[in-house]
């Protein structure tokens, strides 16, 4: 079985990470990293919590550091 290795790049080259105010919850961190790996955005939410649950101050520096240092669409 081979696996489309393209599905899970940015959409285009010139993309980055950005924070999706539209489609935010809080920071619109989550739905940003959806939009950039073109993922459901709720799958990512779920991820981000389970790793807020078991790696909480790592993960909550990180996510504020994306919200603060990432660009807002």
């Amino acid at each position: 079985m081979t696996v489309n290795r393209h599905h899970f790049r940015a959409t285009k080259a010139t993309d980055r990470l950005r924070r999706n105010r539209r489609d935010a919850m809080l920071f619109g961190v989550c739905a940003g990293i959806a939009n950039f790996f073109t993922l459901d955005p709720t799958i990512v939410r779920i991820s981000a919590l389970l790793l807020l649950w078991i790696f909480t101050l790592p993960s909550l520096v990180l996510y504020l550091l994306l919200a603060v240092l990432a660009e807002s669409r």
